[in-house]
């Protein structure tokens, strides 16, 4: 109940704070076999979050790393989230025995069909580029495989597209790559050639499903280019074909309100100012990656709004009476949301 709930806020949370929260391809997640999404990671826990919000599964289950399991209360509060501790070198080689009872867990979930997140990267960066990809998901794979053979595990790659990953207003757009059957790769566990080849399958597809920089260009000067002619990074396909065929234009970023979003600028400053001061004076203080501006300020608007809402509410109740404390929240509520479905952050 608490899961379902928190469900329904986050996601309203979502509607709130992004522009566009577009999904394409989710045809490509059976419903019927287990299933491991892999998406490319960029912006920190809104990445997770995000899918959380809007999975179709009930309640998928996310790898993470391990060292925000800190406290018996968070524990079994991410457990409670369907979140599981993986160890990484970082967290001390001492600790990665624990993966063995990790993996054979991961094993059971997929003999109940349950869909499994991770990220195949390792670790968050805003650069538009895939890097290259861990082999955790395959030693999870491989033991899930000789724990049950039987098992028919698909792969599901997930491009993640931001339009400015750290800005706001801002959108999103999911895009879920064609299946890829593990047992095609894993035909013999006594042979090693698998691995590779089912890592390049996955950052193959990755490289298309989201902007993709490739590594022997000059990464600075593409993403200028890119900044320069307004890409619209939601369609990462045409995105790709401009940054491998100069000779091309990528598709633009288009929004027939901006003007109207210039016009409401200045009075949203002025009805919001005591929850923007609070995050500019206190709270983006905070932020120690660029990559959790994104999260800490998601997390910061969900927090302060309501009490921002309740204040104003009683402010307005003993100035004004009960009908003008509930409209005068109503229309801030309505103006705040034009606000963000009009704008776009910038690139």
């Amino acid at each position: 109940m608490i899961y379902a709930l928190l469900k329904i806020l986050v996601r309203f949370g979502f509607f709130c704070y992004y522009r566009e929260v577009r999904w394409e391809g989710l045809e490509n997640i059976p419903a019927d076999k287990p299933v491991m999404l892999l998406p490319n990671h960029q912006n920190a826990l809104l990445d997770p979050l995000l899918y959380a919000a809007y999975a179709p599964a009930a309640r998928p289950w996310f790898l993470t790393r391990a060292d925000v399991f800190t406290r018996p209360w968070l524990k079994r509060f991410f457990k409670m989230l369907h979140m599981i501790p993986i160890y990484r070198f970082r967290d001390g080689r001492e600790n990665l025995k624990y993966n063995e009872g990790i993996f054979d867990s991961c094993a059971d979930l997929f003999r109940e069909n349950a869909q499994l997140l991770l990220f195949p990267e390792a670790n968050h960066n805003l650069r538009r580029q895939v890097r290259p990809l861990s082999k955790g998901f395959t030693r999870i794979l491989q033991a899930s495989l000789e724990k049950y053979p039987d098992l028919d595990i698909r792969i599901v790659p997930v491009g993640i597209n931001y339009q400015q990953a750290a800005g706001f207003p801002d959108s999103v757009c999911f895009r879920f790559g064609k299946q890829i059957a593990v047992s095609d790769y894993f035909a013999n566990q006594e042979d090693s050639h698998w691995v590779p080849l089912l890592k390049e399958a996955v950052f193959s597809s990755l490289t298309r499903l989201t902007t993709h920089i490739p590594p022997e260009a000059d990464y600075e000067q593409v993403a200028a280019s890119l900044h320069e002619f307004q890409a619209d990074f939601l369609q990462p396909e045409a995105v790709n074909y401009f940054i491998l065929d100069k000779q091309t234009e990528p598709p633009r970023r288009r929004n027939a309100w901006s003007r109207l979003h210039r016009i409401l600028h200045p009075f949203f400053t002025i009805s919001n100012l005591p929850v923007l001061l609070g995050w500019k004076w206190f709270a983006a203080n905070k932020v120690w990656e660029p990559e959790f501006l994104s999260t800490f300020r998601f997390g910061y608007a969900f927090l302060i709004y309501p009490l921002y809402f309740t204040l104003l509410g009683i402010t307005l109740f003993f100035l004004a009476g009960a009908g003008y404390a509930l409209a005068g929240v109503l229309l801030l509520f309505l103006f705040n949301l034009l606000y963000v479905k009009t704008g776009q952050a910038a690139t």
